[in-house]
């Protein structure tokens, strides 16, 4: 019998504004902190991360604190997390998690910890913490709306910790009797924390911004960097022909017939930048190959908005008055009112109010005055056909604008460059109860925008394609078999080959009840798909009709076989590139384009395109058109859209990455570049679920406390002389009995390939030695028998050592490399291999 030990944190999050600078303390107007917090408490800084412990309650507005949070100006966000407090039990009550991060019989989806309903007592003590939660007359009872942070212990030592949802209460006699609680493991809550926000929401540095001219237009289409532009025409139809490098209209390239695109690398810095509460591990993002893969801006079909030809405004001013005081609007007099909560609450109304003055020179040109939510662009206020200057007035409310931290742009538009002699902004927060007729303002200050004359700019946010965040994320890790998990206050991010990999054996063989158990065939389907939801473009769609295959598709599987199909779709657009020849000599060029064009050869949307970018060298008749001067340049070089990755010195390693789920024939090259995802990151988990000897096997086993506190998910159990991988654990911590979901393994298709064997031994561990901003130099101990050993870094062949050291290089610069030493033996003339053993690492700066 366990001792289970139920934890919680009682009381409600506790948030406001410092109203005043003091050190060591927090004072906030209009607070009760006598009644709502208690000694120990967390308290943390929202405006910038920063955390302290209440150490004392001076009186219900001031508290002392255990460090100097709340330094410079005041009015900043912040809230007090209430403590733990241990939850009393039924003495019978048994409670059940169940384990799972990756389900073999469900591919797609990952899953994590989660109990069984269970019930804990309405005692005294317990109807304290939940403020007798039935009864619907208690003012500022228990907020069930919220998952509560919750700690589990098994015999003193913590188990789990995750989240607690109270659910409801049982009454017997019309008395409380028990609450009903449900355990969520300590996991990610992309859902929650993204709610519905899009890409184009995301707040990128304005570094990145630049203006829309043909200078810059060609200085990024021949340049590589963190947003440059590729050879993607949306649409122009190019050809080549002795005339040169023109479209079938007769016209060369300029910079308005192509688009540009960003890392992905970045889009996932500015989510952690938005959202503080994902931070991401960078063994994966931070990799050679995902760190130069780009996300193409084609948010609508045809030219941008910044064109001549799509009929917008050209020339803006827009600014960001949002959650991050650092951003957008400069505070000139007054106090922050950044961050500001919209809300609706109890008879509580939290509002905005925007006084705008634009003072324009020119009294005569027109402009449109603009308010648009961040989060998906939905305009709020507007002042369209406007003149001279003026004054005008929005306000922010959660009828208009709806709740939550409010993040807005205001934007200036006009059709002719126009400079202001000044644009300021009012704005006030006020807080409103109409019942207790209790007014007053939270924080009021005038600003002044970091921008007085209006230019036609790119502006990142404004132009990333049409997607939500969380959808955005949920198809990056589908495409690259992303396991995610809380590691350290952190999100770590992994491929599953690579988590599996790391995982450790425990012999459970003498705790497996043998009375009952159960085998099935491991997955219900014949077939598993992996493809692309979209392809849109002419060439793709006319090379299926031609070939009948759908390029980039991979299946898995039998159609003989019992089951039936399983899809893994991507949110994402699949196109076919063209290496284009002279249409004229029949001379192949090294000239190779996107069009994102229909069969009709119109200008076409898609979904979201991910691709790499090379920087390719061409002789062709290539000019790029200045159309302001009727004039043009030759380029020699440009950037090339491509499926693979390829390296600066035009190289492919084997290793990298391939955007197609099968084997296709590389549009630049000609030939098969790279590793399909299929093979890198999917088929040694699905190939083995298919395999003929593969079986689940459940059964009961009562485990011993080391395991249960101290097994991971990508653990393998050992059952007499059969090797299992975890599917699911379901552990009834009253009794310690565990529900074993199993499945069997066989040696991965990789290894198999690799001639690699689990019965070898391994190397024990990797030592870096040291690293420079281009190489990594590591060394190992001897493995016994081993006559060599082979070093790979991203799972591409470095080099064969016959030593215990290996310098590797050249690599890049702040790039997070996977290092992996496989031990070489010689049995019975053959060379085999011992399974690898891996580090990450990353070069300096």
């Amino acid at each position: 019998m366990q001792i289970i030990e139920l934890y919680i944190t009682a009381g409600d999050i506790v948030g406001g504004f410092n109203i005043s600078i003091s050190t060591n303390q927090l004072v906030s107007y209009n607070a009760e902190f006598t009644k709502t917090v208690k000694v120990g408490a967390k308290v943390e800084n929202i405006t910038d991360g920063t955390e302290a412990f209440v150490t004392s309650i001076v009186s219900d507005t001031v508290l002392n604190l255990s460090a100097d949070i709340f330094t410079g100006v005041p009015y900043k966000s912040f809230k007090i997390y209430p403590l733990l407090e241990r939850l009393e039990l039924f003495e019978d009550e048994s409670v059940s998690i169940t384990d799972s991060i990756k389900n073999v019989k469900d591919v797609a989806k990952v899953f994590t910890p989660f109990s069984q309903q269970f019930n804990v007592p309405a005692s005294k003590h317990n109807n304290k913490i939940f403020k007798h939660y039935e009864d619907s007359n208690i003012l500022n009872s228990f907020d069930a709306r919220y998952k509560v942070d919750a700690l589990i212990k098994l015999n003193g030592a913590d188990y789990k910790k995750g989240k607690i949802r109270l659910s409801g209460v049982s009454l017997k006699n019309n008395k409380p009797h028990a609450y009903k609680l449900v355990f969520f493991g300590d996991t990610i809550e992309f859902k929650d924390i993204l709610a519905e926000n899009e890409l184009s929401s995301l707040e990128f540095p304005s570094s990145l911004n630049f203006d829309y001219t043909h200078a810059n237009g060609l200085q990024k289409f021949t340049n590589i960097s963190e947003v440059c532009i590729p050879l993607i025409t949306h649409t122009k139809n190019m050809r080549l022909t002795n005339a040169g490098f023109k479209g079938t209209d007769g016209s060369f390239l300029n910079f308005r017939d192509l688009k540009p695109a960003i890392k992905v690398k970045t889009v996932i810095e500015a989510i952690e930048n938005d959202y503080p509460e994902i931070d991401f591990t960078d063994e994966f993002f931070n990799s050679e190959d995902f760190n130069n893969l780009y996300l193409w801006m084609h948010k609508e079909k045809g030219f941008m908005a910044n064109a001549e030809e799509s009929g917008a405004s050209s020339n803006t001013i827009s600014t960001r008055f949002g959650t991050n005081p650092n951003v957008g609007w400069v505070l000139s007099t007054g106090s922050e009112v950044r961050p500001a909560y919209i809300s609706s609450s109890g008879g509580t109304f939290r509002t905005v109010t925007f006084v705008i003055t634009v003072n324009v020179g020119t009294s005569t040109d027109e402009y449109n005055l603009i308010i648009r939510r961040a989060s998906d662009n939905v305009i709020i206020e507007s002042f369209e056909n406007q003149t001279g200057t003026q004054t005008f007035s929005a306000f922010m409310t959660a009828g208009n604008y709806g709740t939550g931290n409010l993040d807005v742009y205001i934007d200036f538009e006009s059709e002719n460059v126009l400079s202001l002699n000044s644009f300021t902004l009012g704005a006030t927060y006020n807080s409103a109860n109409y019942s207790t007729l209790d007014f007053y303002t939270i924080a009021s200050g005038t600003y002044t925008s970091p921008a007085l004359t209006s230019s036609n700019e790119i502006i990142i946010g404004n132009h990333m394609p049409k997607m939500k965040i969380m959808d955005f994320l949920s198809n990056i890790f589908k495409m690259f078999n992303l396991v995610a998990y809380k590691q350290d206050n952190q999100i770590r991010v992994i491929p599953l080959n690579d988590y599996y990999s790391e995982g450790v054996s425990y012999d459970i063989t003498k705790y497996v009840d043998t009375e009952s158990s159960e085998v099935k065939k491991v997955l219900q389907y014949r077939n598993i798909k992996l493809d692309f939801k979209s392809r849109k473009s002419f060439l793709v769609q006319k090379q299926q009709e031609l070939l009948g295959n759908i390029f980039a598709e991979e299946s898995y599987g039998n159609d003989n076989w019992d089951g039936t199909d399983y899809k893994i779709e991507l949110d994402f657009e699949k196109m076919l590139y063209e290496r284009v020849s002279n249409e004229d000599t029949g001379a192949l060029s090294t000239i190779c384009q996107g069009a994102m064009l229909d069969k009709d050869l119109n200008a076409t949307l898609g979904k979201p395109l991910l691709l790499y970018i090379k920087n390719e060298s061409t002789t062709a008749d290539f000019e790029f058109e200045d159309t302001s001067t009727s004039t043009t340049t030759t380029i020699t070089n440009y950037n090339r859209p491509s499926q693979v990755y390829v390296s600066s010195s035009g190289t492919v390693s084997g290793g990298s990455s391939a955007l197609n789920f099968g084997t296709e024939i590389d549009e630049f090259f000609l030939e098969p570049k790279g590793t399909n995802l299929f093979a890198k990151y999917y088929s040694d988990y699905i190939v083995g679920g298919f395999d003929r000897q593969g079986r689940i096997l459940t059964t009961d086993a009562y485990l011993p406390l080391h395991i249960i506190l101290n097994y991971n998910l990508n653990d393998k159990f050992i059952i007499g002389n059969k090797v299992y991988r975890i599917n699911s654990i379901k552990t009834n911590l009253l009794t310690n009995k565990s529900k074993l979901e199993l499945y069997s393994t066989t040696e991965s298709i990789t290894e198999l390939e690799n001639g690699q064997s689990t019965s070898l031994p391994r190397i024990a561990e990797i030592e870096v030695v040291s690293k420079t901003s281009n190489s990594i130099n590591i060394q190992w101990d001897a493995v016994t028998g081993a006559t060599a050993y082979k070093v790979l870094v991203d799972d591409s062949e470095f080099s064969e050592k016959t030593d215990l050291t290996s310098n590797i290089s050249p690599l890049d610069s702040g790039t997070t490399y996977k290092i992996s030493v496989r031990a070489k033996f010689n049995i019975s003339g053959e060379d085999v291999y011992s399974v690898d053993t891996t580090i990450r690492e990353t070069t300096t700066w």
